[in-house]
């Protein structure tokens, strides 16, 4: 989906022209033009990865079809976020998601309008729908039983759709999440796990600190184990309430964005990582198993068989201790305000502390964990 133009780099790039050779190419608009446009940054703007933008669109011809408004995300306006290889990765694989995946997917996304990506030179641009008056979620402030319940019975659908697909062989663009190798393992251990100690400042419950300290040693086991083997399905990768859109009027309307991240791994490391984070701690505990057998049910629905709940449980409990590190590593080396920082550390890590000593993941490392 590309019209071979050079791509914007941010909204004071774009112009009548160009939006309407995209739309055209897209099929989002037939003959008409667009005449103008106004834009304004949705919420911050720019963010770690890049820029994102509402547009508002007016066309030649008022009778148009067109989108009067939509979405525009830009790479980052920073050199060497955008030249970094984990970022313009994050770029492609967005780009090839809504290119290849995104119309075969049971998980309801924003149309795509147009979308184009540069490995090279780290430039990317997605034209996607506007889906207000549907509003995105907020880790901070949480969200209800109802809302959980849907996240997850929505993600169960995508997972058994895409579960040991033969589909995957065709995304040259797809990979698991890669595994550490020793280096970055002992950089853990030695600089991380004492970054994130001095950044949080909170006394942390013994069998945490001891989950942290043993990270260094199983945490490419569980990352083989959960990314690696089967059996594999497709991974939204960061599956948490911003990047969730809700319905302002109808219950049943829900939206996910942003798939920098899509991978294939374990299924409920997507589960493990929403419940974990995005819930207060009582009505994680109160609808969390109810929730696994939604989640498990679905998969039998669709055919799944040979995943039973003991199974998912051991995978879940992985899941939660691998979280545990990605929370370590995100708060001891991304360059997060303070604010950031206090809502990683004052509102995520209780959670996350939470759902690490309901299932008693200390003892699971442990028993020093016979994997495959």
């Amino acid at each position: 989906m590309t019209i071979h133009v050079e791509i914007p780099h941010s909204p004071a790039d774009l112009s009548p022209g160009w939006l309407t050779k995209a739309l055209q190419y897209g099929q989002a608009i037939g003959t008409c033009a667009v005449s103008e446009f106004e834009y304004s940054p949705l919420e911050a703007g720019e963010g770690h990865y890049g820029q994102i933008y509402r547009l508002k669109l007016t066309y030649d011809s008022p009778e148009s079809v067109g989108p009067r408004t939509m979405i525009a995300k830009f790479s980052s306006g920073n050199p060497d976020m955008r030249q970094r290889p984990n970022t313009r990765a994050s770029y492609e694989r967005e780009v090839r998601f809504y290119q290849e995946a995104a119309q075969e997917s049971p998980l309801p996304v924003p149309a795509c309008y147009y979308a184009d990506v540069d490995i090279e030179s780290g430039w990317h641009i997605l034209l996607l729908e506007d889906l207000a008056p549907a509003y995105s979620g907020s880790r901070t402030r949480g969200c209800s039983r109802n809302e959980a319940r849907t996240a997850i019975r929505q993600i169960a659908h995508f997972h058994a759709h895409w579960w040991e697909s033969p589909g995957f062989a065709k995304f040259k663009w797809l990979s698991g999440m890669e595994v550490p190798g020793d280096a970055e393992l002992n950089n853990f251990r030695e600089q991380l796990w004492p970054a994130f100690l001095r950044k949080i400042n909170t006394q942390l419950p013994d069998e945490v600190i001891k989950i942290g300290e043993m990270l260094g040693e199983y945490r490419g086991r569980i990352m083989r184990h959960l990314f690696t083997q089967k059996p594999q399905t497709l991974l939204h990768a960061d599956y948490q309430l911003e990047n969730m859109m809700f319905g302002a009027a109808e219950e049943d309307k829900f939206f996910v964005v942003d798939w920098q991240f899509v991978k294939h791994g374990r299924g409920i490391w997507d589960v493990a990582y929403f419940l974990s984070q995005n819930l207060a701690p009582e009505d994680r505990k109160a609808t969390e198993k109810g929730l696994l057998h939604d989640y498990l049910r679905i998969l039998e629905d669709y055919g799944v068989r040979d995943y039973y709940f003991d199974d998912a449980m051991y995978d879940y409990r992985l899941s939660l201790i691998h979280r545990f590190g990605a929370l370590i590593t995100t708060i001891a080396a991304m360059p997060f305000t303070d604010e950031q920082i206090r809502m990683h550390a004052d509102v995520l890590l209780p959670r996350m502390i939470s759902a690490l000593l309901d299932h008693d993941c200390c003892s699971l490392l442990d028993s020093g964990l016979k994997l495959d």
